[in-house]
């Protein structure tokens, strides 16, 4: 299945690895983009073992292990689309 990013979810990631950049150096930023992206890449095997979520109708919710992380995600007959990637933390509506 392809996998689209939005141009929100792309910000969200490039924001975050600033973030790691800045706090903890090249090798930390390079792992954490690795276990994100990876985690979002494993999604085209089985799209539909993610939770949907409450949050935002017609999503899904892809928790990123071992980081703060929740990729929302919309699952489509001939795509997932990375809609944004938040702060596990983050106050929704």
């Amino acid at each position: 299945m392809r996998l689209a990013w939005t141009d929100e979810a792309l910000d969200d990631l490039a924001d975050i690895l600033v973030y790691y950049l800045e706090k903890a150096g090249p090798v930390t930023t390079d792992k954490v983009e690795a276990r994100i992206v990876n985690q979002i890449e494993a999604l085209r095997a089985f799209p539909e073992s993610i939770r949907n979520s409450e949050r935002i109708p017609g999503t899904r919710e892809l928790v990123i292990q071992r980081l703060p992380y929740i990729a929302f995600v919309q699952v489509l007959p001939d795509q997932i689309r990375v809609l944004n990637i938040v702060h596990s933390a983050r106050r929704f509506p």
